[in-house]
Order: structure tokens, then C-alpha cells, then sequence
């Protein structure tokens, strides 16, 4: 029987138990057994495979599958914004499978740790390569010494075409090895910088002397025919003479000056030791119209200073003389008031330095707008001058209510008196009442 089994014959001749796959009625049979419906079409059917192979798309357009089939579209975007900035983006409009091979690449360089010699190569070749597995400060310094040791010409690292790594450099070295830095700052041809740099070493030395001479050699290894350095060069010589001023006459001017005083704090002291103030006196080496040549001291600087100064010192008288110009164009001419800055900023700092009415009066005269005088006068509290602008706005009401404010017999009722006067006798002058012949 069993001989009958595996003859060939026997199964296709068997109506009960064969695979008669040319029987209608067979085929209509397997088809019900497996649950597949009449209109089903048998090319789809995989024969000799088993039903779920046989069921299954196989087609072209099938195998085609999109990414957002297996994440989200926002998903993979999160997943993009968090790759570091030195990756390459990939364009608006790419497809799918770039940016998989995108994620893949990145995920790739960021598990993978290459040894620095060969992140070095990949330097030297051109191509970009992710540091971001360089954490640490060891891996930072393997790498760095890797590439040291490649003898690159510069190739990797390029501190004369990079201006930020060159500061970065510099700033990290110059306080422990600041000749080396300056030596590499004029072999990379950067002089100004190298000349700052020294200039700089050369003010934080603490003895005079010492500070002197380092700024003698400085001014001497200038470039000449230079604008740039004949402008530090000023910045040098005036410095090496404040120095001397400082050196040779410390306690005659204020024993607090010292080696870090500004040329502002030394013309105050030399201010305050200068008796002569109608002669600009130009032989003295701390005459301050002297300091202020040497200092390249504006006019406003010098002004403020010897405001401030006399102010503190009590010697108002001072200030008309400094404050008196006598025009260039004709020498003979009267003196004139003449002050570099604002005048109300004078009369306000005046005023806060304590100074009497007098000398608040002698510099609101000066303001040309009767506006504004009237309300800096009326700041500061100086009721000559409060009286001269309303005179000068014409406005006769406030006028007689001030009057009636002051003390009786005062000096300021008399001077408000003798304007309301003067002011009413003026209005047979105007210009609209004149007769026209």
C-alpha cells in the first residue's frame, strides 16, 4: 500500500484524495477551503508556496514604501533639529530616502569615535568631519597634539586666516608667554596688534622707571611713515612725559598721584598748584595749559577740570580767566566769554558744588535764550537772573508778582524795582509807534 503512495499514477488517477489541478470542481473545492472568494484572480497565487505567501503584494509599488510610514513627519523633523550645526541640511523639497541616509550618516559619526590621527587626515584632505565626539578636555588636547605632530603648513590649523582662533590664542597665552605671542603676532604680519600688545605689557609694570624704559624701547621699534603707529606713537611720548611729571614732581603736586594716574587726575593737581592764570604759561612742565598740549586734552576737557577745581578750591575769581578768549583774528579786540561746553551744564555743577549767587549770575548772563535762562534761574535759585528773563520775555504780570514776593528793602526788590521801571519807560520806544516821515 505503501508502493501506491509513492507512485506518481496513483494521485493523479485518484478522484478521492488527488491534487487534480485540471478538476474544475477540485479547484473550486481548495478554494473554499482556504477561504478565498470565487472573483479572486489565480495569477496572484503563488503555486507550491504556502497561503500567507501566497496572499501577500508583492508588487513594484508595494516595495516602494514611504518614510512616514515608519515615523512621523514630525518626529523625523525633531530628530533633524537636534543634529549639531556643523552637519550638512538637507534642502527644503528632498526626498525621503536622503534624509534616512541623512539620519543614518549622522547617527553613524556620532557613535563612531575615530582616532584623532585619522580625523587629522580627513583635515588635511579637505573633507568635513564632526567633532562632536570630542568632549572632553583630553580628547580636545589629543587632537590638538595630532595635529601638531602631522607637520601641516597650516593646512588644519590656520591661525592666520582666522582671525577668532588667533584672539582665542592669544588671549590664552599672552598673560604666561606674551613675547612668544607677539613674536607669532609680526610674523603673521599683524604689527598694530603686536605694538598693542606691548603697549599693554608695558602698563601693567608697577615701577616707574622700569615702565619708562619699556616705553622708550616701544617708541623706538615703531614703524615710520606710519599712520597707524605715528598715532601710538603720540600715545607714547605723551604717556613717558606723564611719567616724568609724575616721577619729578609727585610731592609738589598731590602725593596721591601715581604710576596709573590719568592725564585728567594729574591736569587737576596741576590745576590746583598753577597761581597765574591770566598768562598761559607754556615753559612750566606742569603748567596745565602745557599739560594739556602734551596730553592732546581737549578744550571741553580742560574747561570742565578747572571748573571743577577752582569750584572746589573757592577761587571764583579764577573762572572769568579761564573762561576769556581773545580772538585770533584781531589780538587787539577785548577778551570775550567764550566755554567749550554747555553753559547750563556749567551753571548746574556751579550750583551743586555750592557756589554763591554771584558767580550762578556771571554765567546765566551769558545764556542767550530767556526761555531757558528763566528756568535754569529758577533751578538754581538766582532771582537776578529770574528777574533779567522775564524782562527780556516782557512779561510784566510775573514780573509784579516777584516783586511782591521779596523781602523788603533787599537788594534783589531794588534790582526788580529798577527793571519794571526801565521797562515801562521803554515802551514809548517801540518800533510799532514810531512816526514814519
Amino acid at each position: 500500500m505503501d508502493s501506491n503512495f509513492d507512485n506518481e499514477n496513483y494521485w493523479n488517477d485518484s478522484s478521492r484524495s488527488a491534487f487534480n489541478f485540471d478538476d474544475d470542481g477540485a479547484e473550486t473545492g481548495l478554494k473554499s477551503l482556504i477561504g478565498l472568494e470565487s472573483n479572486l484572480d489565480p495569477d496572484r497565487i503563488l503555486i507550491g508556496d504556502t497561503i500567507s505567501e501566497a496572499s501577500f503584494d508583492n508588487t513594484t509599488n508595494a516595495l516602494n514604501l514611504s518614510i512616514n510610514s515608519i515615523i512621523s513627519e514630525d518626529a523625523l523633523k525633531m530628530i533633524l533639529e537636534e543634529q549639531t550645526l556643523d552637519d550638512h541640511l538637507v534642502s527644503k523639497g528632498a526626498s525621503p530616502e536622503d534624509e534616512l541616509k541623512l539620519l543614518r550618516r549622522q547617527v553613524q559619526s556620532t557613535l563612531y569615535v575615530p582616532t584623532p590621527s585619522l580625523t587629522v587626515h580627513k583635515f588635511l584632505l579637505g573633507k568635513r568631519v564632526s567633532l562632536e565626539v570630542y568632549k572632553s578636555l583630553s580628547d580636545k588636547e589629543q587632537l590638538l597634539d595630532s595635529v601638531l605632530e602631522s607637520g601641516c603648513p597650516g593646512d588644519a590649523f590656520l591661525l592666520a586666516k582666522r582671525s577668532k582662533a588667533l584672539h582665542h590664542f592669544i588671549s590664552f597665552w599672552k598673560n604666561e608667554k606674551g613675547e612668544e605671542v607677539i613674536s607669532l603676532l609680526r610674523t603673521l604680519g599683524r604689527h598694530v596688534k603686536a605694538s598693542l600688545l606691548q603697549l599693554q605689557r608695558a602698563f601693567d609694570i608697577s615701577d616707574t622707571s622700569e615702565r619708562k624704559c619699556r616705553l622708550v624701547q616701544l617708541s623706538n621699534s615703531f614703524l615710520p611713515n606710519s599712520p597707524v603707529t605715528n598715532l601710538y606713537n603720540h600715545m607714547v611720548q605723551g604717556s613717558i612725559k606723564l611719567l616724568e611729571i609724575i616721577e619729578n614732581h609727585h610731592n609738589v603736586l598731590d602725593n596721591k598721584l601715581n604710576i596709573n594716574s590719568t592725564p585728567i587726575e594729574v591736569l587737576f593737581a596741576c590745576c590746583r598748584k598753577n597761581a597765574n592764570w591770566k598768562d598761559q604759561d607754556m615753559k612750566s612742565s606742569i603748567s596745565p595749559y602745557r599739560v594739556c598740549v602734551e596730553q592732546e586734552i581737549s578744550s571741553s576737557q580742560f574747561e570742565w577740570t578747572a571748573l571743577n577745581e577752582r569750584a572746589n578750591a573757592q577761587a571764583y575769581a579764577d573762572l572769568d580767566l579761564i573762561f576769556e578768549c581773545v580772538p585770533t583774528w584781531y589780538p587787539m579786540k577785548q577778551k570775550q566769554f567764550h566755554i567749550s561746553f554747555s553753559v547750563g551744564l556749567a551753571i548746574l555743577r556751579l550750583y551743586e558744588l555750592q557756589a554763591p549767587t554771584s558767580v550762578l549770575y556771571m554765567f546765566l548772563a551769558r545764556m542767550t535764550s530767556a526761555s531757558e535762562k528763566l528756568t535754569l534761574a529758577k533751578k538754581v535759585k538766582c532771582t537776578k537772573a529770574i528777574i533779567d528773563a522775564l524782562v527780556s520775555l516782557k512779561d510784566m504780570d510775573q514780573l509784579l508778582q516777584l516783586r511782591n514776593t521779596l523781602p523788603e528793602r533787599s537788594e534783589e526788590q531794588f534790582y526788580c524795582d529798577s527793571a519794571i521801571k526801565n521797562a515801562q519807560n521803554k515802551r514809548w520806544t517801540t518800533e510799532s509807534i514810531k512816526l514814519n516821515f
